[in-house]
């Protein structure tokens, strides 16, 4: 079975500018993304789209045997999906890469997530179609819960499943068909806290920061 892993990484950034490769403890933060999936051993290639020169040179200089994929004008605004991106991107591969069969699609704005992280999610795609991680949540919900009932404590709590965007693990041909990136029998991987902390908001970059210095 051959993986390839997908990052997407547009240049524009509505809450931080250049968020992708912002300075994140030395380093470009999309850096983070593409060290754990070269430490992946199920992971064939590593493709980067992007409708960035600058995202693509830097990334060339990182890691020079990623691919680089040019996403055009038409999928590089604030209201395009990634599942538009991720679409665009497989077409382009398939003209150079012969029989993929999975896809891994990665998020560099969780740079705390790890190779071992990506490995089990790969893995799991062996019993099931698509694949995403989640984590235990056990705090109140005013759409889900009574509000206004005592709270249970938090040991007799049953915990909900949250989904996290690290990343999503799915075989290619069903993807095409159904265009999410969520279908089929969908497994689910755990991912440890603070795994799941992603960079959304400037704020966001000082808790990361202090968090890789601390794992």
């Amino acid at each position: 079975m051959k993986s390839i892993a997908i990052i997407p990484a547009r240049g524009g950034s509505v809450g931080i500018p250049n968020k992708n490769i912002i300075n994140l403890n030395g380093k470009p933060m999309i850096y983070y993304a593409l060290r754990a999936c070269y430490d992946v051993v199920e992971i064939d290639h590593v493709v980067v789209t992007t409708d960035s020169d600058k995202i693509a040179s830097i990334v060339s200089q990182l890691f020079p045997q990623t691919i680089i994929v040019k996403r055009p004008a038409s999928l590089s605004g604030n209201t395009v999906t990634s599942e538009d991106a991720l679409l665009h991107c497989i077409k382009e591969i398939d003209k150079s890469i012969d029989n993929v069969d999975n896809i891994v699609f990665v998020q560099a704005t969780s740079p705390l997530t790890n190779s071992s992280d990506l490995s089990r999610m790969v893995k799991t795609l062996s019993v099931h179609d698509s694949v995403a991680f989640y984590i235990d949540d056990y705090g109140f919900f005013f759409d889900y819960h009574d509000m206004t009932s005592p709270r249970t404590p938090r040991q007799l709590r049953k915990p909900l499943k949250r989904e996290c965007g690290n990343a999503w693990a799915f075989d290619k041909k069903g993807f095409l068909s159904n265009k999410s990136r969520l279908f089929g029998k969908v497994g689910l991987c755990r991912i440890e806290h603070p795994r799941e902390v992603e960079i959304d908001e400037i704020e966001d970059i000082a808790t990361v920061s202090c968090l890789m210095s601390k794992l």
